[in-house]
């Protein structure tokens, strides 16, 4: 339960091949939104460093978490997110650092983006000075997935 927002509740476990998350509801108890990570929620318990999640919220937009190492971050708003995904050039997001070690992106990515990752294989997220990079695999289907999620649990 670390890696769902702040006095956020998961039900639902969702997945994807290695890609595994949950519906999250906020305090107040309704839905928010789903998240993927690219690892299992076994394995994201036992460490939640070093991944990343991708978000859908009921409007639809498409947003990352981004976990670096404990301490890596500073607690502030807008930050410049810089994505590069595979050999597309880099793009400048608006994040959120949500503790000491992750990044939240809400999004929209903007469709652009979107496709470069629906098909990417890589992703190198930079902010703050600190960079990390992720091998992707079946985005398109994760996406696919997240897309279910906020249709069941939008409800």
């Amino acid at each position: 339960m670390l890696c769902a927002p702040s006095g956020a509740l998961a039900q639902n476990k969702i997945a994807n091949g290695k890609w595994e998350g949950f519906a999250i509801r906020n305090p107040q108890g309704a839905f928010d939104r789903c998240v993927l990570y690219d690892r299992s929620i076994d394995a994201l318990t036992a460490s939640p460093f070093n991944m990343l999640g991708i978000t859908r919220d009921t409007a639809g937009h498409i947003g990352l978490l981004v976990f670096y190492t404990p301490r890596t971050m500073t607690r502030e708003k807008n930050i410049p997110v810089v994505l590069k995904l595979d050999d597309h050039g880099p793009v400048t997001l608006s994040g959120e650092a949500i503790s000491d070690f992750h990044i939240r992106v809400d999004g929209p990515l903007g469709d652009a983006v979107v496709t470069a990752l629906r098909d990417a294989h890589r992703v190198e997220v930079s902010a703050e000075g600190h960079s990390i990079g992720f091998e992707l695999s079946d985005v398109a289907g994760v996406l696919q997935t997240l897309a279910a999620c906020v249709k069941t649990n939008a409800r």
